[in-house]
């Protein structure tokens, strides 16, 4: 090829693209009623002038995908606090019936105390900066979000088990589909009958990034699709075994669409991913979120493995005598 020559187009590789599926208006719980999630969702293609083709990816929002569950979306007046919720309500400041929500979704793992996070400086001023409304958002850590309980489930620890308090209306909450694969597949099932195209669907939720100031969407359920790259210690450019190579592909998708759909007003519940090379589903698969799922029983010791080999880093450490050594610069 000359220098200046332009590059030829690969035939094997065609553009990637995440099409945003919006809709005219906010999504009341109680428009749902009588209509499937795939009806929903495939309309809302066909409405953007798409009709789904094969290998298409349709990710959408838990959140819109609950309300077509049954006891998904529910009214507040209609929960009753048991006793644990109600003590637990009085201990953290927090509404007992949205405590009693949390506990039924599963065990807490975490309790995120940000009331008192936000009265660290750095801590405000970062929070601050990063705000809409710096005023509203400090008497939201202060008196609403005040605490955050984190729950293990569908192979993520999620904010407040993935209920959703925003974006539904008054005293209305949203919980997540008990069986985020299931729905999943059930809104392929239908996409396949009504238009003929096998299409993988992912659910997506947010969650806090550990380690990091913000959240992004993540995989809690999906269909069609192979969840994982399988290619760990396979050989480098250099032919070399490497560690990595088990990508979590539906949480790559996720989260990138999430960024698409957006969290407030966007009014967008879904994003079509077309031109995208997936490996399909695998059937003698570990099911649903398993398949990416820490194996049962290995967490504890992975944490008590990764202590002591810390521990002994910090000993190696002391006895050396010697602050961490730098490279001395490259003189020319």
């Amino acid at each position: 090829m000359l220098q200046n020559e332009p590059p030829r187009a690969d035939p094997q590789h065609h553009p990637i693209a995440f099409i945003p599926l919006s809709v005219p208006d906010a999504i009341h719980p109680n428009e749902t009623g009588g209509r499937t999630a795939g009806a929903f969702f495939l309309d809302l293609i066909e409405s953007s002038g798409l009709a789904p083709q094969d290998k298409d990816v349709l990710i959408v929002s838990s959140k819109v995908a609950s309300f077509f569950e049954p006891d998904c979306v529910v009214r507040l007046a209609d929960v009753v606090p048991s006793r644990k919720a109600r003590l637990l309500g009085r201990l953290f400041g927090r509404d007992p019936r949205k405590i009693q929500l949390v506990l039924e979704q599963g065990n807490v793992f975490l309790v995120i105390p940000m009331k008192r996070i936000i009265r660290i400086p750095s801590m405000r001023r970062m929070l601050e900066e990063r705000s809409a409304n710096p005023e509203a958002m400090r008497k939201g850590y202060e008196e609403l979000n005040n605490y955050t309980l984190v729950v293990r489930n569908h192979a993520a620890y999620l904010d407040e088990a993935g209920i959703d308090h925003t974006n539904s209306p008054d005293e209305f909450v949203t919980l997540l589909p008990c069986d985020p694969c299931r729905s999943a597949q059930t809104i392929r099932d239908e996409i396949r009958e009504r238009a003929g195209a096998e299409v993988a669907v992912i659910l997506s939720d947010t969650i806090t990034c550990v380690g990091r100031m913000g959240s992004q969407d993540i995989a809690i359920g999906y269909a069609g699709i192979d969840p994982i790259t399988r290619a760990t210690f396979s050989d480098d450019l250099f032919g070399i075994p490497r560690s990595g190579g088990i990508d979590l592909v539906i949480d790559s998708i996720a989260g990138m669409a999430g960024l698409i759909m957006g969290q407030t007003t966007e009014r967008r519940p879904a994003v079509l991913l077309r031109g995208l090379d997936y490996a399909p589903e695998r059937d003698a698969e570990a099911p649903g979120m398993a398949a990416v799922e820490m194996p049962s029983g290995s967490e504890w010791r992975i944490a008590v493995y990764t202590v002591l080999a810390t521990l002994r880093y910090r000993l190696g450490s002391l006895l050396a005598f010697q602050p961490n050594p730098r490279r001395p610069a490259n003189r020319r």
